[in-house]
């Protein structure tokens, strides 16, 4: 098999110059007292333009990994009500489908006594854009409630998720499970079509889904000569994934192993973000990659000569 080597800059990536010590969103976490050994657990959200992350219950027909923030449980400790969402640029009470410049999350909690509480959150996020989502982010830290030094906190939370700009290996054939559960090699697909487009997805990528409709009419319009299609999911839950095959119309062949971002072939290929996509040729090489849209529709016009 012939291999090529793809030194892959991701321009969303390169652009911003996102590094471990330069993500998106940081948090910062407060505590403040507003009555007796009661307090206001507030968790703050600040989002780098052109980012974006999604509230708690996100719906958005299916996109957009939600906000989760879980509290450990502590004898002393009673929770009041649920976790309340406030948007920095948002209206009181308006629904929005992501926030973009930051929002904070409140939980009020009550003290069993003027025991001090060592209080363990855990969160879990995503950072999406117009054009890629970031891997999720997981946050496990602790805030001392009714401490001796004051009744109200501080601490801020660096993001260290993102990786630095990496080397794409080189296009190896691969195994993985179809939709039915039946295992299915690359090689089949691309040794008998021309060209074939594998493309990094997962049914909460709001972007990836946005291109994976547009490419419905270019595989319409090319399978017949030779173009094929292999979408891999890096879903963790199979319900949503098959759903957004079927309310997308994706025709082509459709793999996952439900592992996201742990998955085998994300480390294989250092999928830092998706959507991610390559075209290799019926021999293995990789001719082109990142391409979506009008660049993508004019790479296959030149590939199939019409």
């Amino acid at each position: 098999m012939v291999k090529y080597t793809l030194i892959i800059l991701l321009n969303f990536l390169a652009l911003h110059g996102f590094s471990q010590k330069n993500h998106p969103v940081s948090w910062k976490i407060d505590s403040v007292e507003i009555a007796p050994l009661t307090y206001k657990v507030q968790l703050h959200a600040t989002v780098k333009a052109p980012y974006h992350i999604y509230p708690q219950n996100s719906s958005g027909g299916g996109l957009g990994m939600p906000t989760e923030i879980t509290f450990a449980d502590d004898p002393n400790v009673e929770f009041v009500g649920k976790v309340e969402e406030k948007g920095l640029a948002d209206t009181e009470g308006k629904r929005v489908p992501y926030y973009k410049q930051g929002v904070t999350f409140s939980q009020v909690i009550r003290l069993k006594s003027d025991k001090a509480v060592s209080l363990a959150i855990k969160l879990r996020y995503m950072a999406c854009n117009d054009q890629m989502c970031l891997p999720p982010s997981s946050k496990q830290f602790t805030l001392m409630i009714n401490g001796e030094d004051t009744g109200e906190q501080t601490a801020d939370i660096a993001d260290e998720s993102i990786t630095k700009i990496v080397t794409l290996r080189d296009y190896e054939d691969f195994e993985m499970a179809d939709i039915e559960g039946n295992t299915v090699s690359s090689k089949d697909i691309t040794r008998n079509s021309k060209y074939t487009f594998i493309d990094f997805w997962a049914s909460w990528c709001a972007p990836c889904r946005v291109q994976g409709r547009a490419l419905i009419p270019l595989y319409n319009k090319y399978q017949a000569t030779g173009f094929e299609v292999i979408g891999v999911s890096l879903d963790t839950k199979a319900d949503a994934w098959k759903k957004a095959i079927q309310q997308d119309g994706y025709t082509w062949t459709n793999l996952g192993d439900l592992k996201g971002f742990d998955s085998p072939m994300v480390k294989k290929y250092n999928i830092v973000a998706i959507p991610r996509n390559f075209i290799v040729d019926s021999k293995g090489t990789v001719v082109a990659q990142d391409l979506h849209g009008t660049a993508l529709e004019a790479k296959l016009k030149e590939l199939f000569g019409h």
